[in-house]
């Protein structure tokens, strides 16, 4: 047996380094319909239909979800891109079914504040963002309503004057969610999803020219990524769904579109991410005729190289991502995949490169640089580095990613580390915030920094926060031992390893009726069961209030310390039972000593004895919520 254990060990990790490895699967309050990479690190999302007035941010260190002030309007159906100084420009939104809003909200991740700003010329229902290279906003398309139909006038909105210009010689009726991209000359490449692609002058009032017509047709709720400067990628989408891939050069004389590999197979509402090395991951959508077939979906993910125009399959994700799903690249060089149709759920995927050896440091680097500048990046692995990358911050809905976008840097090894040239002009990167990573030889990525790029000094800090953060929610999953096997005292603490233990959502228990997970019922019932949750901190803590359900008696632990008991007079043995009774579903609220502080920056364990009163109790529940203020 121990020879078998030592073999399976690296035989994993092989496979991880070919097909990447999906985390567990996380409960979210809502669905993530619409995604966006703050520059603060953050991933700020923004439900459906009727909650699409609501935003929540959750951190990809902590974990922690939070609810944001809220817009002023639904938000949902809405365009929305990145200004230069890296508030979000939110355009449209929501009243019903291809029916839209004129209204116009700016949302700054540094102040955690709205702002509105100039309605358009009239309401826009699935219109797209593209940030240009003067770092205003192209919006474009959008339905107003069933009688007035789309609204054909593209809108360029100027942000150094908060208004907006209206290109009026370029009216034209383009489907939901164009696709869109800033292209090298300035101007902005229009990709479809239609058969038709064109190219759009956004200067004055405007104009249109044409290009050749695609290789494989239309590609409703497909993927479009410029997956290189100038260069696009369309893939899948259409009814039934396409495996079909080509791309496009747009810095070509005469840009025509070219067959490249196609997927293992066709699927449509999907989402494409870019990687820091410039490949191309897929992840979810549908392999079945219809609009969001739920009945045939595709959970593996798969990989383009633009190197060699093929594909790879990699690891499947636990749930469907369809209709109204979202993806994008995380700081960390991880993939967030959330939502779906009423999927209250995400995932966070880590590519191949994420075992194949030691990451390359990136120790220090600037908060922003001009173009064309050269400045420096602190590393102590300088001469392992094949590549330097920039991957502009996502901003992505209903297939559509508004904002990504790769830029290879040049660069030299200095003394300290490498010496980078920022991208000549804004037509390369238009202004804003990028992930900047190292690659070594091996493709391996160092840890994103998140960089401004053509703008002048350092963004404001983030304000402290005011609020708490909910680190663990009402719902969430558990690992949990319930054999009736006595532990003894060291399970409470960060080392004990419970990865032999059960997992499952909250409420857990039995004999209520209402549990997410039901517990193993002894007969007679067995005095103690167990529960253990790890929680990830950036900061230090000043506050910590807790929620708890239990019946009958309940202790909890951070970090081997105990916090909180009820009814556990005699003792926290495995063997004594509860000292006294708990009405059914029983809720109590407390403020936590931290006096020493048992949390600490990093990883934190939240340990969890749930004690029966008796050997004949008819019922157990447990369910925990605790909410974190952080220092600021």
């Amino acid at each position: 047996m121990l020879a078998l254990a030592l073999l399976v060990a690296p035989v994993a990790a092989a496979q991880d380094s070919v097909v990447g490895r999906w985390g567990p699967l996380m409960s979210w309050p809502e669905p993530a319909v619409h995604a966006h990479l703050l520059p603060t690190g953050k991933v700020m999302f923004f439900p459906e239909f009727e909650a699409g007035d609501t935003a929540r941010t959750w951190d990809p260190v902590s974990g922690v979800i939070q609810v944001l002030p809220r817009p002023g309007h639904n938000i949902f159906c809405s365009g929305h891109s990145f200004l230069g100084d890296g508030r979000l420009l939110v355009t449209g939104g929501h009243i019903s079914s291809d029916v839209g809003l004129k209204d116009v909200v700016l949302y700054d991740a540094f102040t955690n504040t709205w702002r509105d700003a100039p309605d358009m010329n009239a309401a826009r229902w699935y219109p797209t963002n593209t940030t240009l290279a003067t770092g205003e906003v192209l919006v474009i398309a959008g339905n107003i309503d069933h009688d007035a139909g789309s609204n054909t006038l593209p809108q360029v909105y100027q942000p150094a004057t908060n208004t907006w210009r209206n290109l009026t010689s370029a009216r034209r009726e383009l489907p939901y969610y164009p696709w869109l991209f800033t292209a090298p000359d300035g101007r902005v490449f229009y990709a479809g999803y239609r058969t038709e692609c064109g190219w759009l002058d956004p200067r004055g009032t405007g104009a249109w020219s044409s290009c050749p017509p695609k290789r494989y047709g239309s590609r409703s709720y497909g993927n479009a990524v410029m997956y290189d400067e100038g260069r696009i990628l369309i893939l899948g989408g259409s009814d039934p769904p396409k495996a079909t891939a080509e791309t496009i050069d747009l810095r070509e004389s005469s840009p025509v579109w070219r067959a490249t590999g196609a997927m293992s197979r066709g699927r449509r509402q999907q989402n494409a991410t870019i990687l820091p090395d410039g490949k191309v991951l897929v992840t979810g959508g549908s392999g079945g005729s219809g609009f969001d077939n739920k009945s045939v979906p595709v959970r593996a993910a798969e990989l383009w190289d633009p190197a060699t125009g093929r594909w790879t399959v990699l690891a499947s994700e636990s749930r469907y991502r369809g209709y109204h799903s979202t993806a994008l690249l995380l700081p960390d060089g991880r993939v967030l995949s959330a939502g779906g149709r009423g999927e209250k759920s995400a995932q966070v995927y880590s590519p191949p490169y994420l075992f194949k050896g030691a990451r390359p440091s990136l120790s220090t680097a600037p908060a922003s640089v001009e173009y064309g500048a050269t400045f420096t990046v602190g590393t102590p692995d300088a001469a392992s580095l094949a590549r330097v990358t920039l991957v502009r911050l996502s901003s992505v809905t209903h297939s559509n990613n508004m904002e990504q976008r790769f830029v290879p840097l040049a660069f030299t090894v200095a003394s300290g580390g490498v010496s980078v040239t920022a991208p000549a002009d804004s037509r390369r990167a238009p202004p804003g915030y990028y992930l900047l990573f190292l690659l070594n030889g091996q493709g391996v990525p160092s840890v994103g920094h998140i960089l401004r790029v053509g703008g002048s000094g350092a963004p404001p800090p983030p304000p402290p926060p005011t609020d708490p953060a909910r680190v663990i929610s009402f719902g969430a999953t558990w690992r949990y031992d319930d054999r009736g096997v006595d532990l003894g005292s060291g399970w409470t603490a960060p080392g004990f390893n419970d990865a032999a233990w059960k997992t499952g959502p909250a409420q857990l228990g039995y004999g209520d009726g209402d549990e997410a997970t039901a517990l193993y019922r002894a007969t007679p019932r067995q005095p103690s069961y167990y529960f253990r949750k790890t929680v990830r901190l950036d900061k230090p803590i000043t506050e910590a209030r807790l929620r708890v359900l239990f019946d009958d008696g309940v202790g909890v632990w951070v970090n081997g310390k105990l916090l909180y008991q009820r009814n556990m007079g005699n003792g926290t043995a495995y063997g004594a039972w509860a000292s006294g009774t708990s009405g059914d579903n029983a809720v109590l609220t407390a403020t936590l000593p931290l006096s020493p502080n048992p949390f600490v920056v990093g990883d934190n364990v939240v340990a969890v004895m749930v004690k029966q009163a008796n050997s004949t109790s008819s019922d157990v529940s447990f369910d925990l919520e605790l909410s974190l203020t952080p220092a600021p």
